[in-house]
């Protein structure tokens, strides 16, 4: 696979893992904000469904760029790949803990939290590093005078 593609795929994930980062973030304020009483895990709030839905593209968001990040070929994308795979996957565990405990444990909250923070954090660091890798030019062809 062409390395320039790889790069350019990579730089789409991330920013798209970054967007659907604060998208999560700030339903899962509105929602706990504004839902009625305690958290279920049958949901029926229509802002909690669409939190496990970016949830969800989150997964396959991060998996994707934990992916591409390997095609890359390298450790200084590949380790913030993985800690972004992780922080998902952590935030998605407690966020079911906390949903399903009743009462809504505050612990599994903070903890979900927490992991969005690291999973933040390392999509951010793989956003700089793209930037700073940049692309480097083709070499030209030497001019005939």
């Amino acid at each position: 696979m062409n390395p320039e593609r790889v790069r350019l795929a990579l730089r789409l994930a991330a920013l798209t893992t970054l967007l659907l980062l604060v998208a999560q973030y700030l339903l899962g304020l509105w929602t706990s904000a504004y839902a009625p009483g305690q958290f279920t895990a049958t949901p029926s709030y229509p802002p909690l469904v669409a939190h496990y839905g970016i949830g969800y593209a989150l997964g396959v968001a991060s998996l994707v760029v934990l992916i591409l990040a390997a095609l890359s070929g390298s450790r200084r994308l590949q380790a913030p790949a993985v800690g972004l795979i992780i922080g998902v996957a952590l935030a998605a565990v407690f966020g079911l803990e906390f949903v399903r405990s009743a009462p809504n444990n505050p612990i599994d909250s903070f903890a979900m939290g927490l992991m969005f923070l690291v999973a933040f954090g390392a999509a951010m660091n793989l956003s700089f590093s793209l930037m700073r890798s940049g692309t480097t030019p083709a070499p030209s062809s030497p001019s005939r005078a």
